[in-house]
């Protein structure tokens, strides 16, 4: 993901409110409609393009077992929360 944690941490809390806590290491652990989440981080190469540089993240979001339509209808909407242009 082209992002930084702080940016990641923003886009949580633009969604979900101030109530998102901040990283804990590589995670942070909230509940998406009342349905755990993990969403863990992990830095990724620096993408370039030119003499500008990206910051790269790799993100995960792992849901409780069973959840996984609440799950993917939860990542659709931070897609297009996240999209440039307003999605």
């Amino acid at each position: 993901m082209g992002c930084t944690r702080a940016d990641l941490e923003r886009w949580l809390r633009e969604i979900h409110g101030d109530a998102v806590p901040s990283f804990t290491g590589d995670t942070i652990d909230l509940a998406v409609v009342g349905v755990p989440v993990r969403v863990t981080v992990r830095d990724a190469p620096q993408r370039s393009l030119g003499i500008v540089s990206f910051h790269e993240l790799d993100v995960s979001f792992d849901f409780a077992p069973g959840e996984r339509d609440a799950g993917d209808a939860w990542v659709r909407a931070f897609d297009r929360h996240t999209q440039r242009g307003g999605g």
